[in-house]
């Protein structure tokens, strides 16, 4: 592929990670804030932890569930951008927005653990909304949370960015890629 060939391909996966985002980034359902804020979180720090959550849980699918690995690099930087923006408005939501991705990723990073990554995330955006030792009841609807809007983000990439296609008479094992 030339250069305006490899030009066009990195325009269309720009792109692509913009509608993938703009799927993602919209405010958290009415019904999730109210949730949240029933535990003592004030409004704007509920809708602030759920957006975070769903950004979080957006750039996880497409760094782990995308077809190109390009794609996780293509959503950071779509998303950096949102951040940069917000983050002149206010600094504190930029450092907030890092303290909160490091928190998602070490709550991945654990091996071994007896906890699903999916409660792992949901205690993660309990912890940014205050709720520092959730009960069971509080854990498992904030899983809910992470689950759906996991769902959501897997459908927005495949809408996105497009579904694999493989020959039904070949393995998968089977196929090579010639490069």
């Amino acid at each position: 592929m030339g250069l305006w060939g490899e030009w066009r391909a990195a325009r269309d996966r720009r792109r692509r990670a913009g509608s993938y985002l703009g799927k993602l980034l919209p405010t958290a359902e009415p019904e999730d804030i109210r949730w949240l804020t029933s535990f003592g979180a004030g409004d704007l720090l509920a809708i602030r932890e759920l957006a975070f959550a769903q950004r979080a849980i957006g750039l996880i699918v497409a760094e782990r569930d995308a077809l190109d690995d390009r794609t996780g690099s293509d959503v950071a930087h779509q998303l950096a951008q949102v951040i940069d923006r917000e983050s002149r408005q206010s600094p504190i939501t930029g450092r907030a927005w890092a303290e909160r991705w490091r928190a998602y990723t070490a709550a991945l990073a654990v091996r071994g653990g007896h906890e699903a990554p999916g409660a792992r995330l949901a205690r993660v955006m309990l912890a940014g909304a205050e709720i520092a030792e959730p009960t069971n009841a509080q854990l498992v609807r904030a899983t809910q949370f992470v689950h759906a809007t996991r769902g959501r983000a897997n459908e927005a990439l495949r809408a996105a960015f497009g579904v694999a296609s493989l020959p039904e008479d070949i393995k998968p094992s089977a196929l090579r890629i010639n490069s």
